[in-house]
């Protein structure tokens, strides 16, 4: 089932009939660096799975060949706290009793399409077209499986809230490069978090317990394939037939959520992250027409993020390649950190650039595009 499918069900009907199932290697608690381990934050990385990605099929040139969707309760370490930093991954089940073990990438032909949490229980941030369904958005990645803090590397006590009566939920989309037989995999999340203050602490307003309050945290999602994009087209747009360098700009700008009767409300912008498919080369994130950040993507920066494919065929010799050649792909996108303030009479909007002339595209087996997709993660705390 495509992601855009199961988010349009969960709005039907909400979380009702979900199980969390416990998983082989619930929870593994990570040390903490300095400048978070000060604020009292705590680390844990937990597992989810295993998932059985199938392997390609020759003859398929559908756009989903080789690729699984699967859901599960997110392994939340803690309820009335704040989730400080999220990142994602994906691990081969071949750690002790089948349990996660190594680290499952490109250069061993596994694809982390899509990873998404979602909260079951709050309304989402910029998409209104749900009818009053209550699911959001709360963190998102690819497969360049990047690290998001909130807190700016311990400089501001940030953090996306989660009470003890909310559920969230894991999504993700893996995909198989490789023909063959189906291989079991993990997702696994990595949380940083911190216990919320005392009540007694959050209302006083001077001295140590005010220094104590924590700014909770909003998650506004843009989409070159607009506010909804994800619920209702999976975020993915297609190539332009014909076209190796092209642009896609989001459909309508968003603007921050205004006070009560209109007045207006001052936002932090925490940090603001993108997701771009193989073949862009940035994500122009902007306010008001002018660019605030640039996503930029990386390619290859590590061994596991090159693969092996196919090389050219030998000089008057069609179908006998040379052999395999290395292909790069996103291995990491620029983030930025304290990106200012914003307000209700702000316009944000974002741009994804692509060039396959650089950098090639993901392709069906037939050779042809498969749909891009161009998507930026802002974090917000009231000022």
């Amino acid at each position: 089932m495509h992601l855009s499918a199961i988010l349009a069900a969960l709005a039907a009907t909400g979380p009702a009939g979900l199980t969390n199932t416990l998983d082989k290697e619930p929870l593994q608690h990570l040390t903490v660096p300095e400048p978070l381990a000060n604020l009292g934050i705590q680390r844990a990385r937990t597992a989810s799975g295993p998932f059985s990605v199938p392997g390609m099929v020759a003859n398929d040139t559908s756009d989903d060949n080789g690729m699984a969707t699967f859901q599960r309760p997110a392994l939340v370490p803690c309820v009335d706290c704040y989730i400080t930093g999220f990142s994602f991954d994906v691990r081969y089940g071949d750690g002790p009793n089948g349990s996660a073990g190594a680290i499952a990438n490109v250069d061993t032909g596994i694809y982390l399409h899509h990873g998404v949490l979602v909260n079951l229980n709050r309304s989402d941030t910029t998409c209104d077209k749900l009818g009053g369904a209550s699911i959001q958005r709360m963190f998102g990645a690819g497969n360049e499986r990047g690290y998001i803090d909130l807190t700016s590397n311990g400089t501001r006590r940030a953090g996306y809230y989660v009470a003890p009566d909310e559920t969230v939920l894991l999504i993700a989309e893996i995909m198989s490069m490789q023909a063959g037989a189906a291989r079991d995999v993990y997702v696994t999340t990595t949380w940083d978090y911190v216990q919320a203050p005392s009540s007694s602490n959050t209302t006083k307003t001077g001295g140590a317990a005010a220094a104590e309050r924590w700014a909770p945290a909003v998650p506004v999602w843009l989409d070159i394939d607009g506010d909804c994009g994800t619920y209702l087209n999976g975020s993915e747009v297609a190539v332009p037939p014909g076209d190796a360098v092209f642009s896609y700009s989001s459909p309508q700008p968003w603007h921050p959520q205004s006070g009560a009767g209109g007045a207006a409300k001052n936002y932090s912008v925490l940090v603001s992250a993108s997701h771009l498919h193989d073949g862009a080369l940035q994500l122009d994130i902007a306010k008001n027409g002018a660019t605030v950040c640039e996503g930029v993507a990386t390619y290859g920066g590590t061994p596991e993020y090159v693969s092996q494919v196919p090389g050219p065929d030998m000089p008057g010799m069609p179908g006998m390649s040379m052999g395999p050649v290395p292909l790069t792909h996103i291995s990491a996108i620029h983030k930025c950190y304290d990106v200012g303030t914003t307000s209700s009479s702000d316009a944000w909007s974002i741009t994804a650039h692509y060039n396959f002339t650089a950098h090639p595209g993901l392709e069906t087996t037939n050779g042809l595009a498969k749909p891009i997709m161009g998507i930026a993660l802002l974090f917000l705390a009231e000022e």
